[in-house]
């Protein structure tokens, strides 16, 4: 039984990293900036096949692929500043009616709007965090019409871009179902996290004026908030100065805020202006009889003994739960990431799996994955040998050669090595060279590594954390390798076993540039634990990220 005085299952999108808002602590570096730019016409053929491969009557899990990529397109284009975003904007609520309504899709109608809407050469595209991390459903914002008590009969619906692209795509369509006339667009505040700036077109402005004299509601919807409150509250203070009263705004939100917490200025006393209106928590899969072993809970079932257990910042695990079945069998169920998210990580995890590192992944509904549980244990520092040490290299060999992504340079991941670095106090200059980018591990941890009881090393959570928000996304495989030495604490003599028997399976000779990675490794995993002991202060976890802290200033020194 899982106790709740120390876990509790999370609620959908309850956490996200869009304006890194989230934790208040020293100026160190963990979150990237996951902003990409994309081919428009690339982009476009993604949504095109994905709306060609729908069934007459699809699924929801069917339908959330095109909806994602439909709203990243639209953002993609307003951010563009063009006047072309009116038939984006009609895919993606054609799209988002499908998923609330349910029924018949016209795919001939979408893609014939699709074929004659003009497109940007390139575009800045980022990850919807809250679809791809922390198990937000699209479709609880269409449950949210539940809590929302009367309305006018008339609203006007701004999603706050990114996530907000969408989420107001199927606010508006729960609208509509229920009887509601609702429009809808979309904004972008800017400035500082802490104290964002909305502001309206004249396009918008004329929307909002003319909801006015027909005295409709507005709905503000986003994901968050996160700990500032700060682009919701920029956006319900812009259409007050437009002349909106506060009463008539409500903002709708992926988990119940803290108002008190919010850190803008002055947050308390401005967001008790405006009613914030949380969304439903989506059916659980506890609802099936699994349990909930996210936010550390793993640990409890895995390593008895408390005082051996590692650090985790509860808060940004993905959400596992465990089905234990009659017959003794057990599954453990893992969020993956809905639609184009969920799908590459499940196909990296496959490769994986066929290789025999991982255990193979079957896909769930709702961005879920199942996997067999291991009869096994977590290896430790002392279970290091000449055949672990071994294994590792040949898992390492295996990704650099299966994973290779482009990257260009590494000016961010360095920047972040030297900032944290200087932050810390660690007398070390960190110059990182690129010859083997790949998709990394990203969590080399010996806790992470399982061994069965036939003897088999396998690896946990293997496609997930060298692409989510923090570093250090797409880099050279030397940054797995840094991780693999520093984790393991190798001595040098089996640091030296390690590199040799890593180039001689894949060919890569990593020497002379790894010293750069081990000092940037330990400059991130350094961060990372004194930002997430500040985020979990007064509990055991920044104990425990505070000894962690002490041995990669160590390292990132050494």
């Amino acid at each position: 039984m899982v106790d709740s005085t120390l876990a509790s299952e999370p609620r959908s999108g309850a956490l996200s990293s869009s304006d890194t808002e989230r934790v208040s602590s020293p100026d160190l570096l963990v979150f990237r900036d996951d902003r990409r730019i994309v081919s428009g016409a690339r982009q476009k053929s993604a949504l095109l096949s994905a709306i060609h491969a729908l069934s007459n009557t699809p699924s929801t899990d069917e339908i959330i692929t095109p909806l994602l990529l439909a709203g990243e397109m639209e953002c993609g284009v307003a951010d563009t500043g063009g006047n072309s975003i009116h038939p984006w904007q009609t895919v993606t609520d054609q799209l988002a009616e499908a998923l609330v309504m349910g029924g018949a899709i016209h795919r001939e109608r979408l893609c014939a709007v699709l074929a004659q809407s003009a497109v940007p050469d390139q575009m800045e595209i980022s990850t919807a965090e809250g679809f791809a991390y922390y198990a937000l459903h699209p479709m609880a914002f269409a449950e949210v019409w539940k809590l929302l008590g009367a309305l006018p009969q008339q609203l006007i619906v701004i999603g706050i871009r990114s996530i907000g692209t969408t989420l107001s795509a199927v606010t508006a369509a729960a609208a509509r179902k229920h009887g509601t006339s609702a429009v809808r667009t979309t904004v972008r505040p800017g400035g500082h996290p802490y104290n964002r700036r909305a502001s309206f077109s004249p396009d918008q402005l004329e929307l909002i004026e003319d909801g006015l004299r027909r005295n409709a509601g507005l709905l503000i919807v986003d994901e968050g908030p996160g700990l500032s409150g700060s682009s919701f509250l920029s956006v319900a203070e812009a259409l007050v100065r437009a002349g909106v009263p506060a009463a008539n705004i409500v903002l709708v939100c992926s988990h119940q805020p803290d108002l008190d917490g919010l850190c803008a200025e002055d947050a308390p006393r401005r967001a008790r202006c405006f009613r914030w209106v949380a969304a439903p928590a989506m059916p659980s899969v506890q609802a099936h009889g699994a349990k909930f072993i996210g936010g550390g809970e793993w640990r409890r079932r895995l390593i008895p003994d408390e005082t051996l257990w590692p650090a985790a910042w509860i808060s940004f695990e993905r959400p596992k739960y465990l089905v234990e079945h009659g017959n003794g069998n057990k599954t453990l169920l893992k969020f993956l990431g809905l639609g184009p998210y969920g799908e590459q990580v499940r196909v990296r995890e496959e490769q994986l799996a066929i290789a025999k590192f991982a255990p193979l992944p079957r896909q769930e509904a709702g961005g879920f994955a199942s996997y067999p549980c291991i009869a096994g244990r977590p290896l430790g520092h002392a279970d290091l040998s000449r055949a672990v040490i071994e294994r590792l290299a040949r898992y390492c060999a295996f990704r650099v050669s299966a994973f290779a992504a482009p990257l260009d340079n590494l000016r961010a991941l360095e920047f972040m090595g030297r900032h944290n670095a200087l932050k810390l106090g660690a007398d070390c200059d960190i110059r990182l060279c690129l010859e083997r980018p790949v998709i990394a591990d990203g969590k080399m941890h010996p806790y992470e590594w399982l061994t069965t009881g036939d003897g088999e090393m396998l690896k946990t959570d293997s496609g997930i954390h060298g692409d989510d928000h923090f570093f250090p996304g797409v880099t050279d495989i030397a940054w797995d390798l840094a991780g693999v030495m520093i984790e393991w604490r190798m001595s040098p003599e089996q640091r030296r076993i390690f590199l040799e028997t890593y180039e001689k399976l894949s060919g890569d000779a990593p020497a002379a540039r790894i010293n750069g990675f081990l000092r940037a490794y330990a400059a991130f995993r350094a961060a990372w634990s004194v930002m997430a002991a500040h985020a979990l202060r007064g509990t055991d976890e920044q104990r425990r990220f505070e000894r962690e802290s002490i041995q990669y200033r160590a390292a990132c020194s050494g």
